[in-house]
């Protein structure tokens, strides 16, 4: 793995090491346990006595902020929060936006994510977003129509997803969040490029202070031309970096999602996703780190059994079916992969059986997975075990196809919103942490994996390397689970009922 591209470059870095850990609010909790004192003790020695003073300080996110999460100080322009997956960027941005638009009623501010749906879901309303954090007296209005948030004293911010950069032209704006850049599709050098040609608007408070307008960028890292353009000192003079990890958030995330994490940093994947690290050669072969040898089981009988519950807690049968009908066509990948909690408290995954094959007609596909179904379904609790299709393909033709061979078969499908590539980067993560164990040997799925890189154009050679990332994707990839940094009191309340 490369060097860490944002310490080579020699930029300003904070991180909880260097700037601070901890919030105010978790330092005065920690100064309370160590003398023993109750949590009751907070108004006293906040010197609150007036429930409008507790309500302001609840709504207050300076004192919820870790330092690492703040705003820096001095001359710049941007500011790259750069963080592992659920490490608090969008409690930052959030904070951010609101405090520059309470400042300065004259803001004319630029939220951009990677699609629509994201920003209202995140960026806006999210456990985190700007409508659930920002205090009642001082919640921006959300226009729909316009997609437009408009403060109580006159702050406006546009929100634009990073689809199309002749979206943004015509416009001037005097503050920018752009969130998860990694994840921007359509021209994203081009649609940050427009950013920057846009960051013009200048108020009356700005050139009061001396100030420029300013942009917070809140996103993990990603080998991608995007972040070149954005670590070019020909391109932003001015960079102010935030660093984070998923476990300096941990207090906030679900305890499972923390163990992998956990689990996961030190892979080659797992150190970008969720230890923010940023390296740009990294090998393209995204199993190439991964020795099956060391987590192998010689047959599934030598997988201990468990008192009193099936030996799977799921059992799924993979099919990515190819497309064409002639002589030639792709192969179907098929593989069968049992799923379940090991004593560590962590998914594994048991890959069973590599049946993939090729054949013109649908029918031979569906025939072998619906075999392989009845041969393994008692593995697994009643309804835990189904034939599973990616529906690009063939759409809900996938699903008939498996049904006219045997209705009695519980099919599930998922149309692909996202790269081969995409899938597999995190799978690889858990098969390097020694999570996903081939049962036996498969030696043309395990030669395809060490091959397979996701570029387009795969084909024939992502057959069944497709087929073995898609349950795991789906069933066992670590989805962030959080409260987020920011609650509302009475949702606070009603939890701890």
């Amino acid at each position: 793995m490369a060097a860490d591209a944002l310490a080579a470059l020699g930029w300003p870095v904070r991180t909880p090491e260097s700037a601070g850990r901890y919030s105010p609010l978790e330092f005065l909790a920690l100064e309370l346990q160590r003398q023993g004192a109750p949590l009751a003790e907070w108004d006293t020695r906040l010197g609150l006595t007036l429930d409008e003073q507790r309500l302001a300080v609840a709504y207050d996110v300076s004192f919820r902020l870790r330092p690492y999460q703040v705003l820096p100080g001095g001359d710049w322009s941007t500011w790259f929060f750069c963080a592992g997956r659920g490490a608090g960027k969008t409690f930052g941005g959030s904070a951010a936006t609101q405090s520059e638009a309470e400042a300065d009623p004259e803001m004319r501010g630029l939220l951009v994510g990677p699609t629509y749906g994201h920003i209202k879901q995140h960026m806006l309303y999210g456990p985190s977003g700007l409508m659930r954090m920002a205090p009642p007296w001082a919640r921006p209005q959300w226009k729909e129509q316009d997609h437009l948030l408009k403060w109580p004293n006159g702050a406006e911010a546009l929100c634009v997803p990073a689809v199309d950069a002749d979206k943004f032209r015509g416009g001037g704006y005097s503050w920018e969040w752009l969130d998860e850049v990694v994840a921007w599709k359509r021209d994203p050098v081009e649609v940050w490029q427009e950013t920057r040609r846009v960051r013009r608007h200048v108020t009356r408070r700005m050139k009061r202070m001396g100030l420029s307008a300013r942009t917070a960028i809140t996103t993990s890292p990603a080998p991608t031309p995007i972040f070149r353009e954005l670590l070019n000192p020909a391109n932003e003079e001015r960079l102010s970096i935030s660093r984070a990890t998923t476990l300096d958030n941990a207090e906030n995330l679900d305890r499972s999602y923390v163990r992998q994490a956990r689990r996961l940093m030190h892979t080659t994947v797992g150190a970008r996703e969720f230890g923010g690290l940023l390296a740009f050669d990294l090998d393209p072969a995204l199993y190439r780190s991964v020795d099956w040898n060391k987590t192998r089981v010689r047959n599934w009988k030598e997988i201990p059994a468990r008192p009193s519950k099936a030996l799977f807690d799921k059992l799924v049968v993979s099919v990515d079916p190819a497309t064409g009908e002639k002589k030639g066509a792709d192969m179907h990948g098929i593989v069968v992969e049992g799923i379940r909690e090991e004593e560590d408290g962590l998914l594994h995954v048991y890959v069973l059986q590599d049946l993939s094959l090729r054949a013109p007609e649908p029918s031979a596909w569906a025939k072998a997975a619906v075999k392989a179904y009845h041969e393994w379904k008692d593995t697994a609790p009643e309804k835990q075990a189904w034939v599973f299709a990616e529906t690009n393909t063939g759409g809900s033709m996938v699903k008939s196809t498996v049904r006219q061979v045997d209705g009695t078969v519980k099919v599930k499908g998922r149309r692909a919103m996202n790269s081969k590539a995409e899938r597999a980067a995190p799978v690889s993560s858990l098969c390097e942490a020694g999570l996903v164990h081939m049962v036996g040997r498969h030696r043309a799925l395990e030669e395809q994996l060490a091959r397979f890189t996701g570029q387009p154009g795969g084909h024939a050679r992502d057959d069944r390397a497709d087929a073995f990332a898609w349950p795991i994707y789906l069933y066992v990839v670590p989805k962030r689970q959080n409260r987020g940094a920011v609650a509302r009191v009475e949702e606070l309340e009603e939890d701890e009922e």
